[in-house]
């Protein structure tokens, strides 16, 4: 229960975040805000993506230190590079890499329930900066709320943090740790290449070609895909923590699959329902397809680096990497090319891990999946039936050729 919990109030924090203040703020200002911080988020995100493999390879009790060593070193290239050129609000990095090593922390330490104070907290301090904001009461800017925002809870974090488990390396354990995290760094880096590709140097490029608008723009719909791993009931951490645990982990893993396919595909048709009742909205949702590829991209890969298999997971990103940046340079132009790109990416990215990998699901699904899943992006385009009809084929693999069953709900714990 408190790990749904956890699933909803991060669902609504990434929410509010990227709908509400583009929403108050317009398009054009929060393109405006995108494109003058894009590299600021590029950084935090490197952080956030590379840290997270932190949980395969650092005892639970260093993670906070280990994570605020790696967010020191980040913040050191951020700051070279700015002596250069402007990369965006230093003071906004200094917090959002501040609030990703906490909350890694705490999941860590599986301090749930603190992580859920966290959460409410980071939501009204967001809520009450917006207000004051935009009622003019203390002027703030987009930077200054996420400034807030970020950096409050991260104090109550600590505090938490260090009374509850997290323990600073003393003498050579601290040399040794620190060590580890330098030696780990380009493994770290290479596991989570593609992640970072598409989710950070991907709208870098395109804010310096499209317009303010379509950038804000495609930042919203990318968003709603990110929220993949948030939309779903159970966390992703929780779900990387229990394949590190190692118990059944072949099995839980068929489960986490087979119950996300069947989950997405529904939110899937609920979204194209509501395009239909909403076709204002409708904008928004064009990379709904991209959904169920994008979580079992993000499982399948903590699955793998959870079993050790370092090396083949590496080999898929730097492949799939090679090829992206070459279609980032060269096929991306527009915002409908930047929509496919990012879909084919990760249709591809999945597809090379279970060739490379075989976890355990027939490569006949995972072909149908990631193939057909940007075709349903054209196509929709043409008529919003072929969308449908592939959430329609996700639910007959889950329940028939996955052979999901009522007794996979219960034996679903994470």
């Amino acid at each position: 229960m408190v790990n749904l919990l956890i699933q909803a109030l991060t669902l609504i924090s990434g929410l509010v975040v990227n709908f509400v203040i583009p929403g108050l703020y317009g398009l054009d200002a929060y393109g405006e805000f995108i494109k003058a911080n894009v590299l600021v988020f590029l950084f935090q995100k490197l952080l956030d993506i590379i840290n997270e493999q932190l949980l395969a390879s650092v005892e639970a009790e260093h993670i906070l230190v280990t994570s605020l060593f790696m967010a020191s070193l980040i913040f050191l290239l951020f700051s070279g590079f700015s002596l250069i050129v402007d990369l965006g609000n230093p003071l906004l990095l200094s917090a959002m890499l501040l609030s990703s090593a906490c909350l890694l922390s705490l999941f860590g330490l599986r301090l749930h329930r603190w992580i859920v104070a966290y959460l409410i907290i980071f939501l009204s301090v967001f809520s009450i900066s917006l207000f004051v904001g935009h009622q003019k009461i203390w002027t703030l800017s987009i930077v200054d709320i996420l400034f807030l925002t970020n950096l409050i809870p991260c104090l109550f974090a600590l505090a938490v943090l260090f009374t509850h488990g997290a323990k600073l390396p003393v003498g050579k354990q601290l040399q040794s740790t620190f060590r580890q995290v330098i030696v780990l760094l380009p493994r770290m880096i290479s596991i989570t290449l593609v992640f970072n590709l598409f989710t950070n140097i991907l709208p870098y490029i395109l804010s310096r070609s499209l317009p303010v608008r379509e950038l804000g723009l495609f930042r919203v719909i990318v968003s709603i895909i990110q929220s993949a791993t948030s939309l779903f009931p159970i966390n992703v951490r929780a779900v990387f923590v229990a394949f590190i645990s190692g118990g059944q982990r072949q099995e839980q893993y068929r489960i986490i699959m087979s119950v996300a396919l069947l989950y997405f595909a529904m939110v899937g048709l609920s979204g194209y329902a509501m395009g239909w009742l909403l076709p204002q909205y409708s904008g928004y949702l064009a990379l709904l397809p991209c959904l169920p590829v994008l979580y079992w991209s993000v499982v399948t890969e903590r699955y793998l680096v959870a079993s050790g298999l370092y090396r083949k997971v590496i080999i898929a990103n730097v492949t799939v990497g090679v090829f992206a940046v070459i279609g980032m340079i060269v096929f991306v132009q527009g915002l409908k090319h930047a929509e496919l790109f990012y879909a084919l990416g990760f249709s591809a990215y999945l597809m090379s891990l279970h060739i490379l990998c075989r976890p355990g699901i027939r490569l006949s699904v995972i072909f149908w999946i990631s193939i057909l899943s940007p075709m349903a992006i054209i196509m929709k385009n043409i008529n919003i039936v072929w969308g449908v009809l592939y959430m329609c084929s996700l639910l007959i693999i889950a329940i028939f050729v996955l052979r999901l069953r009522p007794a996979d709900f219960r034996t679903l714990r994470f």
